[in-house]
């Protein structure tokens, strides 16, 4: 299942495990209550299958030898195929509306598909209005002999689809269907208008209407001629009360759907409403995650959570009625075809809103789409080497699509909810769609990746596996020109490889397509044909253990190549009034044959950052938006954002220009990431991050507003004014170079650039970019102002600066300040590490306690090095209490002659030479 198909899904609240009544009908073992230490997370083996190949892959089936059939909304079925090692479409289903989260929603194999070969299909046809349940017959690489078991009538226009395909272990199938409403058209509470014409945004003519498919879980049994008998025990025992085919009702948006292979309980993630608060009209949003014993009613569009009552509500007239009755539901919409007087609505176990949760902290906050995985039970694969830890007997997993966790849920003898913990979070998870058990009790996930609606290039199948003695090798590549023209030889090592097990040794074994294997820790080989060729890397133990790794060799274009120069020094101005610079790109095949450069694609821009900005730039002050993206990687908010292109929610770049002439456009966009809403880019809404401390919201608001910034481009040879800090001190100057070249022989356009940032003179202990035995803290600084201050408290310790330009420079001089101590120390300026090769030092003995004095260091190098600030003292007993000096600001001091020269500064027409020659 996809959340891409869950576009109001991340406007969804995290699932609620919901406890249904005594005992079910299909009862075969107790649930055992679990104890026992921790696995040791090092023994869990991620090996990624396949990688970059899939477009919306929603649910998938994983076969007895180890295939798996991927369904992917399109309509596309793809086979993954362990011998090959790849994934290749294998059918496609007959035309289908795939529009909103319309498509191949679900499937599930046939338990006796190893015999008869069926598979099951959820999918939307492209004629008339349905979702349709079908059986095929897979014979090799056909889907066959279409058996067309229902259709579920839909609304045209909105949303949640449900779709997800299950079996339990009688023979019983379980298939989820959304209550296809609308939750923009009434509002981010329960969608229940009575008003004529607008029936989409009344779940309750679908999730609580009895006579409806929709909003459901069914259960059915099917045949072998491909039609259905309805098993004993479902929720209407007569038709006049409900359809038949109702397992479960009162569902929104039933996503994914799992049943325990032991107990016959079935479990769900309920994706579902978007309000961030309680009102008149009811709770606000929550998420579920539900089990039921035995048929019921889970409450939606009446009852959320743990049955909090939504109101009834004319959106027409405005008028306001009583809350929804838990002990006695009664449907009055004039949409409603079934019965008035409902089943009591059962309380979700597991549920949790966009904020944090107090019941269920475990969850975290932000977006949310709940998701249920399996029921694991180690005593299924008691043979298997490689199946998941006895800890993890009868727990359930559940997982969660928007924020990318997976929880292992322990419940006691009864089924009951008891706890949740986190299972496999040393492992990223990108959008998780689908977690199936293997055949062999090793766990599959398949991630949609990030963008929603999106061909996403991570999106991808792996495969989990736990190895309680031996463990498999961590296969890992290092290569060289793996992007270039034809001939291109690489070379290839596995060197960073290793094995955990003490002693164990290692064969390595290199596949490249077309060629034979080889064998060797190192590999060099020369590509000649054009295109990408994917290498991988088998590191096997003497236990057979094995691992893979894979790079890709894109071979047909030359990476160009940019160079910026400046005059004078590279890491620092002065008063300097300009600089000039200087731009050359080299790219083997654009200027092949006497072509020159086409300046179009060459984008030359000169940026400042004021000082006082969030984000880190290694070695310097920040610049725009620095360390926004990353923030934003880590965050869930590129599953409805992408940067340049509309997904579920607006492009960044969209934002950004929207509000470029904002004043307050960073608070703004600060107090939207904290507290969400909708209505700025239509109904959608955006969750709430209010978790987020200012700071890394005030850099993800930077980072937004600095993609819609338009800085025209620079031609390649000239100079720029550095003017900016006289009205604004203490800032970066970002002079930047990028060039993308002309895509050839299959290979996508490469770019290359080149930045250089000039920062004031001056730098302070908070621009180091490492420090050891140094403290940094808030006081009085040597021009009485407060900010970080860096105290040594050891008789040896460094700051790092970074990579910087010593070119011109005189001197260092440093302010500093003694403790009463007044403990000789020798102050030195080192490059390339604590003891690297030493530039310059100072013997110093202070006479005058906790008073500034400036101390200046002689330097003579040029260049750019690795530069550290090397504190060393030969006294004992130094500590916090007895530090041995307080360093504040260090002048970057240039000599006389280059200070007198400045920048050099001449016309462009002045310039050494007129046009670089590219």
């Amino acid at each position: 299942m996809v959340l891409a198909l869950l576009p109001r899904a991340t406007t969804a609240s995290v699932a609620t495990m919901l406890l249904i009544a005594s005992c079910t009908l299909l009862l075969a073992a107790p649930v055992r209550a679990q104890g026992g230490v921790m696995p040791d997370t090092t023994r869990f083996q991620q090996d990624i299958l396949v990688e970059g190949v899939f477009n919306e892959p929603t649910e998938i089936a994983v076969m007895r030898d180890g295939r798996v059939l991927i369904a992917e909304r399109r309509g596309t079925l793809k086979l993954y195929d362990p011998q090959r090692r790849d994934a290749r479409d294998i059918a496609g289903l007959p035309a289908m509306n795939t529009t909103d989260e319309n498509g191949f929603i679900g499937l599930a194999l046939d338990p006796g598909f190893e015999k008869n070969h069926w598979i099951y299909v959820n999918h939307s046809p492209a004629i008339g209005d349905r979702h349709r349940l079908s059986r095929f017959t897979l014979e090799g690489d056909s889907l066959r002999d279409e058996r067309q078991m229902f259709d579920v009538k839909i609304d045209a226009g909105c949303c949640h689809t449900g779709g997800s395909i299950a079996f339990d272990r009688v023979g019983n199938l379980f298939v989820s269907y959304g209550d296809n409403s609308s939750p923009f058209i009434a509002g981010d509470f329960a969608p229940i208008d009575p008003t004529p014409g607008r029936e989409l945004a009344d779940a309750l003519r679908s999730a609580g209407n009895t006579q409806d498919l929709r909003g459901k879980i069914l259960r059915i049994r099917p045949t072998a001629e491909g039609t259905y008998t309805i098993p004993a025990g479902n929720l209407f025992a007569k038709p006049e009360e409900g359809r038949p085919e109702i397992y479960v009702m009162g569902n929104r948006n039933p996503y994914r759907i799992s049943v325990d292979s032991h107990t016959g309980f079935l479990y769900w993630g309920e994706i579902g409403p978007d309000a961030r608060a309680d009102s008149t009209l009811g709770p606000r949003g929550y998420d579920e995650v539900n089990q039921a014993r035995r048929a019921g009613n889970f409450g939606w569009p009446m009852f959320i959570a743990d049955n909090q009552p939504y109101r009834n509500y004319n959106f027409t007239t405005k008028e306001l009625f009583d809350f929804f009755d838990p002990a006695h539901p009664v449907n009055t919409s004039p949409h409603n075809t079934g019965a008035k007087v409902l089943p009591p609505p059962q309380p979700a176990m597991i549920y949790y809103p966009y904020a944090k949760s107090d019941k269920f902290p475990a969850v975290g906050d932000g977006g949310r789409a709940a998701m249920a995985g399996p029921v694991y039970h180690a005593s299924d694969y008691a043979s298997s080497r490689v199946k998941l830890p006895d800890y993890y007997d009868g727990k359930f997993i559940n997982y969660e699509w928007m924020r990318g966790w997976m929880m292992a849920t322990t419940l006691d003898a009864n089924g009951d909810y008891v706890r949740m913990e986190p299972m496999l979070s040393q492992f990223r998870f990108d959008h998780p769609s689908d977690v199936e058990m293997g055949p062999d009790g090793s766990l599959y996930v398949m991630e949609y990746g990030t963008y929603w609606f999106a061909k996403n290039t991570n999106a991808r199948l792996s495969r989990i596996t736990y190895h309680p003695d031996n463990r498999p090798p961590v296969a890992r590549i290092t290569a060289t020109n793996i992007v270039g023209a034809a001939p291109l030889t690489t070379q290839l090592s596995a060197d960073s490889s290793f094995d955990r097990d003490a002693g164990d040794s290692l064969r390595f074994v290199w596949s490249i397509p077309g060629m034979r294997d080889s064998e060797g820790p190192r590999l060099s080989h020369t590509f000649t044909a054009a295109g990408t060729h994917r290498v991988r890397l088998r590191v096997r133990d003497r236990s057979g253990a094995e691992s893979a790794a894979f790079v890709d060799v894109k071979v047909g274009n030359s990476p160009p190549k940019v160079a910026l120069t400046v005059s004078g020094n590279r890491s620092f101005y002065w008063n300097d009034p300009a600089v000039n610079y200087r731009v050359d790109v080299t790219d083997a095949e654009d200027t092949r044959n006497g072509r020159r450069i086409d300046p179009r694609r060459l984008a030359v821009t000169l940026a400042y950052q004021p000082a006082g900005t969030s984000g880190n730039v290694p070695g310097h002050r920040s610049a725009p938006g620095a360390g926004g993206l990353e923030l934003f990687k880590q965050s869930d908010c590129l599953g409805c954002h992408a940067m340049d292109r509309s997904s579920v929610g607006p492009a960044y770049k969209q934002v950004a220009l929207r509000y470029a002439k904002r004043p307050d456009a960073t608070v703004y966009l600060m107090n939207k990431i904290a507290s969400g809403g909708s209505g700025v880019w239509g109904d959608r809404a955006m969750p709430s991050h209010a978790s987020l401390s200012p700071e890394l919201r005030r850099a993800m608001a930077e980072y937004i507003l600095s993609l819609g910034v338009a800085h025209p481009s620079l031609p390649p040879l000239g100079q720029v004014a550095l003017d900016k800090h006289a009205t604004a001190p203490g800032g970066v100057y970002r002079l930047a170079a990028s060039y993308a070249d002309l895509p050839r022989k299959g290979i996508a356009s490469l770019s290359d650039s080149a930045v250089v940032l000039l920062r004031p003179s001056t730098m302070l202990p908070s621009d180091a970019i490492d420090m050891r035995r140094i403290g940094l803290r808030n006081n009085k600084a040597s021009d009485s102002t407060a900010r970080l201050l860096a105290t040594v408290y050891e008789d040896s310790a460094f700051l790092s600066l970074g990579r910087l330009d010593l070119t011109g420079i005189e001197r260092v001089t440093f302010d500093l300040q003694s403790p009463r101590s007044l403990y000789p120390y020798s102050l030195e300026l080192r490059s390339d590490g604590l003891s690297g090769p030493l530039l310059g030092r100072s013997d110093i003995t202070p006479t005058t306690a906790d008073m500034w004095y400036r101390q200046s260091l002689p330097i003579s190098m040029s260049g750019e090095v690795p530069l550290y600030v090397v504190v060393r003292s030969s006294v004992q007993g130094i500590g916090q209490f007895k530090p041995v000096v307080t360093i504040d600001g260090m002048h970057f001091e240039r000599s006389a002659a280059a200070d007198s020269a400045g920048r050099h500064v001449r016309g462009p027409g002045n310039a050494r030479r007129e046009v670089p020659r590219n």
